[in-house]
């Protein structure tokens, strides 16, 4: 843009020095030597706001937000109606490494106000939006866009895709994601989130060729997720040489923001994990005086796994899907016959996927369901919360969760073993906010409430009733994180195992949550892992 030379000069009377730091300015390649001379512009000259602007450019490119964003500010200071700026802050804001949401959406509304028939801005603002849980508003935006520019790239078109994912919208996120990879078949991430979406839809192996797609495509950015999204569907199958492979791809790569580096922490804890795997797996030698082994592994086992993390009307939660993730892996290299996971399900899919899995349950001899997300009392019974839920009102829970007692009766058929776990107690965000009925008796409790299942059904809760289970800080809940790490141990009985699992937990959170059991085991013995 050699326009900022020219009018520095008109300003400066041509000074020579002034033309020359222009020059330097707005160079794209040096940003120190950038740096240096937007400031002596800055400082030459009062009117400023191109310099701020393009310094700010070089800073980002330093990765130093903070002041990228001062010199943002700073150059609407000085000319407060640049649409252009308004939107480069707003890309700060949003930035993975900075994600203030709130302020990103604020500039980008300004910029729309001053520029509104722009397409970028409403896809900028659809992606802030998306960030920040606000998947309808930001799925307008996305639409704006696309009614606006017709052409629009494949950017708006995935974006848009994983938005309607988010909402466990997947037909819509499969349509706009398979046109983001036909208009942009070149681009890595365009096949990174299309891959994702067969995910959701587990459909793995489609998934599974779209990571590859990704990983095979020349430079365009890192590869890093595609690696890692690859590598947990390995796992998840079992494929544990395949998932290794990329896992270790993954710590070869350079992490970029901050998802990748979450990804490269998740991809060694993995590779340890695998490794603990392998160990276990090797034979070992027999102690005659052992005499021979008391169990074996039980008949036909089903799960079914939700992990409900991405809600559209509440901040969403950090662990459910890394927990329920891990827990279906955890199932399939245990040897159940069959896992069915799934994530982010509104009330419609949740109720489906409940019916589904008790038809598998006919026939079974262990029928276990896991549930982590948001869980609700009210009157003294517990309900799962699907992610489309509002419940604005106190009269709304039945109509807008599933209730307890409708989860239980789908494993109620199962031979053996009939178990429930719910890491639902966490802090719940709906109660605050909810409208209580005038003159109406109900009460909604803190956590989740006791419960007396039927003889040979058991309930497991990750915090006792009326109390908080935590999210956690890492990778999974701290219930899961005690889950995962126990039950592939061999020979631990499931009674003895699940106080074990309160004890770890009492001592990850200082003794804040106590997981808690309700129900009754059969007198057979049984085992997730049976004794060796």
């Amino acid at each position: 843009m050699r326009w900022i030379t020219f009018l520095l000069m008109l300003i400066c009377g041509g000074s020579v020095a002034l033309a020359d730091n222009a020059d330097d300015c707005n160079q794209k390649t040096d940003h120190d030597l950038r740096i240096k001379a937007c400031t002596a512009l800055i400082n030459a000259n009062d009117q400023r706001a191109a310099a701020y602007n393009l310094r700010a450019y070089a800073y980002q490119a330093k990765s130093d937000y903070a002041q990228a964003i001062k010199d943002t500010t700073s150059s609407l200071a000085a000319d407060p109606k640049d649409a252009n700026v308004y939107g480069h802050r707003g890309l700060l804001y949003n930035h993975p490494n900075v994600r203030e949401y709130v302020k990103a959406i604020a500039d980008f509304t300004k910029a729309i106000e001053l520029d509104p028939r722009k397409a970028s801005y409403h896809h900028l603002r659809g992606s802030a939006r998306r960030n920040n849980s606000e998947f309808d508003l930001a799925i307008a935006d996305y639409s704006k866009a696309l009614a606006l520019d017709p052409k629009r790239s494949a950017g708006t078109w995935s974006g848009r895709c994983r938005a309607y994912l988010k909402k466990g919208d997947n037909e819509r996120a499969l349509a706009d994601c398979k046109e983001a990879v036909r208009l942009s078949p070149d681009k890595v991430w365009t096949h990174i989130n299309l891959g994702r979406v067969h995910v959701q839809m587990v459909r793995l192996e489609l998934a599974i060729a779209e990571f590859t797609e990704a990983v095979r495509l020349p430079g365009d950015g890192s590869k890093l997720e595609a690696f890692a999204e690859r590598a947990a569907i390995y796992e998840r199958q079992g494929l544990n040489d395949l998932a290794r492979a990329d896992f270790a791809a993954v710590l070869a790569l350079p992490a970029s923001d901050e998802d990748e580096k979450r990804a490269r922490t998740a991809a060694q804890l993995a590779l340890a994990r695998l490794d603990a795997v392998a160990q276990n797996a090797r034979p070992r030698q027999p102690n005659p005086d052992s005499g021979p082994a008391t169990a074996t592994v039980p008949g036909r086992r089903v799960a079914l796994v939700i992990g409900n993390s991405s809600y559209s009307h509440v901040e969403r939660l950090a662990n459910p899907l890394n927990d329920t993730r891990t827990v279906a892996a955890a199932f399939r290299r245990l040897g159940f016959t069959e896992v069915i996971e799934k994530a982010d399900l509104g009330y419609m899919a949740m109720g489906v996927a409940l019916r589904e899995f008790g038809d598998r349950t006919a026939d079974a001899d262990w029928a276990v369901i896991y549930y982590a997300g948001h869980g609700i009392e009210l009157n003294g019974v517990a309900h799962l919360i699907p992610i489309d839920a509002r419940l604005e009102r106190d009269t709304h829970v039945s109509d807008e969760t599933i209730g307890l007692a409708r989860v239980l009766e789908k494993v109620e058929s199962a031979k053996k073993l009939r178990l429930v776990i719910l890491d639902a107690c966490r802090n719940n965000p709906f109660s605050a906010r909810m409208i209580r009925s005038a003159g109406a008796a109900r009460s909604i409790g803190r956590g989740l409430a006791q419960i007396e299942p039927e003889a040979g059904v058991l309930v497991a809760y990750s915090a006792k009733h009326g109390t908080i289970a935590e999210d956690g800080s890492g990778r999974l809940s701290p219930f899961a994180e005690a889950f995962v790490g126990m039950i592939e141990e061999p020979g631990l009985e499931i009674g003895f195992l699940f106080r074990r699992i309160r004890d770890r937990v009492l001592e990850k959170t200082n003794k804040r949550q106590e997981p808690y059991i309700y129900g009754t085991l059969p007198g057979e013995s049984l085992y997730f892992a049976p004794p060796r």
